[in-house]
């Protein structure tokens, strides 16, 4: 269970930190489409989680 837990919390503070970072990196950022976000997101889910956890993760954070 604590991975589940871990891979959850990556899935949720994985895309906060891209932005985070492209902010800091420059003065006017652009904003970052929804498919940069959850590509961000599925490269951690994938690692900490696996395949299967990766897909399910990246339907919902594409909203389908």
């Amino acid at each position: 269970m604590k991975m589940r837990r871990l891979a959850a919390a990556a899935a949720v503070i994985a895309p906060v930190l891209v932005i985070a970072t492209g902010a800091e990196a420059n003065a006017y950022p652009r904003q970052l489409s929804k498919r940069e976000i959850c590509t961000a997101a599925w490269n951690v889910n994938y690692w900490s989680g696996g395949e299967a956890f990766a897909r399910g993760q990246w339907r919902a954070c594409m909203g389908g």
